[in-house]
């Protein structure tokens, strides 16, 4: 039977994200311009692999992690339920982030090869990307978790070497303020990370970290809590439509907003409203 995608890839800076169902116990897996980040998302499962470095049998749990460097040939089988979601991952983009992340020279950092490991840490960053497929007002969100996963990654496997600890870095407090103003001035507009990052004057992975430790909350969550905040303002002005509320507030569709703000609020936009009116005419 031949691999069926089970939904529309998703897209990142760096990579890819695609589920599969419908896919044979065994596969011949091909060189890879991409390394690959494998989520079994069901089991247990017993994987046998074979190719460079001979025969490796693991008994792998379900949400447990494989990876696969670019340019691997394997041939894989699988006893057991098979579902999984594969991440790839640009080689250059990984190389990157992990010599920014670690202080290394991207030159020497490769990607270590595991088969069904458990990491619970990577497993829910891996899933939370997967919950925000499809929707592109959470991309600043699914950015900043695949940045992590990759990090994680990094840190918890096996190379020659270890890899230190992330540098400690803080946000001057005129810093902060200057990230704020960013997202005020283009709250109705698509924010990304690098924006944020370059507002700062760090490099990604650490803007992402600083910013966390200065503010209480990741950029992408502080984001969402501006969005929301300006919604409530313009909620009160009835002569402002729902729809327009949405738009003005950076999100890309009035049913996004909707469960965006009652996540946040506990109220649908049109409720708050009406609870607001209320109170003003009391």
């Amino acid at each position: 039977m031949a691999d069926q995608p089970a939904a529309p890839p998703m897209i990142l800076p760096g990579g890819f994200l695609q589920s599969w169902s419908g896919t044979d116990a065994v596969m011949q897996q091909p060189a890879l311009d991409h390394h690959m980040v494998v989520l079994h998302e069901i089991g247990p499962k017993r994987i046998q692999r074979d190719g460079a470095g001979g025969r490796r049998v693991v008994e792998a749990q379900r949400e447990s992690i494989t990876t696969v460097e670019a340019g691997s040939v394997y041939h894989w089988q699988t006893d057991g339920p098979i579902g999984f979601t594969h991440l790839y991952v640009d080689p250059q983009y990984f190389a990157k982030l992990v010599g920014e992340a670690y202080d290394r020279d991207p030159g020497s950092v490769s990607f270590a090869e595991t088969i069904g490991r458990p990491d619970p840490e990577a497993a829910a960053l891996f899933g939370r990307l997967i919950a925000l497929r499809g929707n592109r007002d959470e991309a600043l969100a699914a950015h900043s978790h695949f940045d992590a996963l990759l990090a994680r990654l990094a840190a918890t496997s096996t190379w020659d070497g270890e890899f230190c600890q992330y540098r400690r870095l803080s946000l001057a407090p005129h810093v902060v303020r200057r990230v704020r103003a960013y997202i005020r001035d283009h709250i109705d507009q698509p924010i990304t990370l690098e924006q944020l990052a370059a507002v700062a004057g760090y490099i990604r992975y650490h803007f992402v970290r600083a910013f966390k430790d200065a503010t209480g909350m990741p950029p992408y969550a502080y984001v969402v809590q501006e969005r929301i905040g300006l919604a409530r303002e313009l909620l009160r002005h009835k002569s402002t439509a729902i729809a327009d509320v949405a738009r003005q507030t950076g999100f890309t569709t009035h049913a996004h907003f909707s469960t965006r703000f009652r996540q946040v609020v506990g109220l649908s936009p049109a409720e708050y409203r009406q609870r607001v009116l209320m109170s003003d005419a009391a």
